[in-house]
């Protein structure tokens, strides 16, 4: 008799368990997804995993209250040609947003036409949109006047695209001995940089409330 009066209340304390997860007032946050693809300034060239900043924004916004995991998909080397030809692979189907960092130099050490390599980059930004992503452009340079030339470059690209598109520049201070690559603390202010923008698309694309 005991069993028979257990087994549907036992049915019943499950239903409503589930049906509590599932409403509106318990709905747990979906983990936002951001790969962020590019070369070694992305990878972190020079310093330790954790000090690059993809790492450093995964916990800026973090601290920002979302729940989000940041991919870092920076290979030391690649060209554009290299980004596009692992671009699938390195963006998965679960990816919420893309961060693109414009690989102009390790093109033009590669002998890449600059004009090759913004056709390039615009084949990796229709492949991503046409997907539904969000996109966000890194655009870097020593100083403003260089960062908003190349960004100048690219406006009609970003207007078509309806991109997000981010500058930074990088003056000699801020680079490690090679003179190419990031230091530590310029890692930091890079990644802190960015979560203003990156929280905006978020919402924009209503990931997060």
């Amino acid at each position: 008799m005991t069993k028979k009066i257990f087994m549907p209340l036992l049915r019943s304390l499950t239903l409503l368990v589930m049906l509590m997860a599932i409403s509106p007032g318990n709905t747990l946050a979906a983990e936002i997804n951001i790969v962020c693809f590019g070369t070694s300034f992305t990878y972190g060239k020079g310093v330790f995993r954790g000090d690059a900043w993809p790492a450093k924004l995964e916990a800026g916004l973090k601290k920002e209250g979302l729940t989000v995991k940041v991919i870092n998909e920076g290979v030391n080397g690649n060209t554009t040609v290299d980004l596009q030809q692992r671009l699938l692979k390195a963006v998965p189907e679960n990816t919420s947003i893309v961060v693109l960092e414009y690989a102009a130099g390790n093109d033009n050490q590669a002998g890449i036409p600059f004009e090759r390599t913004v056709i390039n980059t615009e084949n990796i930004i229709a492949t991503l949109t046409a997907k539904k992503l969000p996109v966000l452009l890194l655009i870097r340079a020593s100083d403003t006047e260089s960062l908003e030339k190349r960004s100048r470059q690219f406006s009609e690209i970003i207007q078509k695209y309806k991109i997000t598109a981010f500058g930074i520049t990088q003056p000699e201070s801020s680079l490690l001995s090679d003179r190419r690559h990031p230091t530590a603390e310029a890692h930091s202010k890079i990644a802190q940089s960015m979560i203003a923008p990156l929280k905006a698309m978020v919402q924009n694309a209503g990931l997060a409330p």
